[in-house]
């Protein structure tokens, strides 16, 4: 294994990460490498391919509470570090591995960044222990900051009220843009469903807030087709199941869609409904207006106002059933209108790309480097 300088600690792969590291990877060279806690969480059913580039998966153990996310042990982390001595670490997140790359990394005097996706509404509900958490990583510990929006730029000035502006950076979430564009290049896709939900099945989604809507947009239009991709809990499945039956909405449930096989389903709908109460950001939207489709969501998800533009390329609405389906109507029944929503989304999400949110990387490491001369 070559020297290296530059290390990013996390917590599983994903779709919307892979690809960045790769092109960080192909900047960098083998100087750069991924550490990973563990191959998946229970919750996720993804499947696709890993990024190429250098990576390791610790071994370890997880401890799961019941309704949250798993906490990472892999005191694999010990010898890896002093093995290899990183100049600079990058954390993403928060687990015990996380935490104790900290301290090592304190201890062998790297430089360091703290890499998160969440937001200060996201986090609303969190406890003081947690908030404790995040004030010591952000003043104590992290040289640099790496966040997707710039509502998460603003959680790390809320825990740190000192830090350099210049230590900022912007690491987007995305689509597979290329992917998804090339799959498309040659296809045509008859749209036969009006609103699509697509994500996990679970409370904070509002699957059941989604059924609402489209028994109000088929009062109004005298017809509403759903798609709905993926799974969840399964009570509040069938709560959203029986919502749709007693609207007499004809759906389609999907299920589970693999990435690969996601833009032939994104492309059979019109709108992409997201009514969500707290997101990171939501890669459904990426991967929905890459696809054409305007989209509607809430003020919960960081997306709202950096890649969903009121009026533009979709709405963004507080959970007012009566509101969605006007909003719903007015696109379906108006098609200059839709066209130019359409347009639009396929535009702004065209800034979102994996070199972009390379570069935020890079350019955190470069910062990190400068601060070691």
């Amino acid at each position: 294994m070559s020297k290296i300088k530059y290390l990013l600690v996390t917590d599983i792969p994903a779709p919307w990460r892979e690809k960045v590291y790769e092109n960080v990877y192909n900047k960098l060279g083998d100087k750069f490498h991924v550490i990973y806690c563990n191959y998946n969480e229970k919750r996720r059913l993804w499947k696709f391919s890993l990024g190429n580039h250098p990576k390791t998966f610790l071994y370890g153990f997880t401890s799961t509470k019941i309704g949250s996310k798993e906490n990472y042990f892999n005191f694999g982390i010990i010898p890896f570090l002093f093995k290899h001595q990183p100049q600079i670490i990058i954390c993403f997140s928060f687990n015990p591995t996380i935490f104790l790359s900290f301290l090592l990394g304190k201890f062998l005097r790297s430089k360091m960044a703290l890499f998160v996706d969440t937001w200060l509404e996201r986090d609303r509900n969190i406890s003081i222990f947690q908030k404790i958490i995040r004030k010591i990583a952000c003043n104590f510990f992290a040289d640099a900051f790496i966040g997707p929006s710039k509502k998460t730029l603003l959680w790390f000035k809320h825990y740190n009220k000192n830090l350099n502006e210049n230590s900022l950076f912007l690491s987007a979430l995305c689509a597979d843009n290329d992917y998804f564009n090339n799959y498309l290049k040659n296809e045509v896709i008859e749209k036969k469903y009006d609103i699509l939900f697509s994500g996990r099945i679970v409370e904070e989604k509002n699957p059941i807030f989604f059924a609402e809507v489209a028994k109000k947009v088929k009062n109004k239009r005298g017809i509403c087709k759903v798609l709905i991709i993926g799974e969840g809990d399964g009570f509040i499945k069938r709560e959203m199941f029986k919502v749709l039956e007693e609207g007499n909405i004809t759906y389609y449930f999907a299920g589970f869609i693999h990435h690969k096989d996601l833009p032939k389903y994104y492309s059979q709908a019109k709108l992409l409904l997201l009514p969500t109460s707290g997101d990171c950001w939501g890669v459904v939207l990426n991967e929905a207006m890459v696809c054409g489709l305007p989209v509607i969501t809430t003020n919960m998800t960081a997306a709202a106002g950096e890649l969903v533009i009121d009026g533009e390329n979709g709405y963004i609405l507080p959970l007012d059933s009566e509101l969605w389906a006007e909003k719903i109507c007015s696109l379906l029944t108006d098609e200059e209108k839709y066209k130019t929503f359409s347009l639009k989304a396929k535009e702004k999400v065209s800034e979102f790309t994996f070199e972009q949110a390379a570069q935020g990387i890079i350019d955190a490491i470069k910062y990190l480097e400068n601060l070691r001369k």
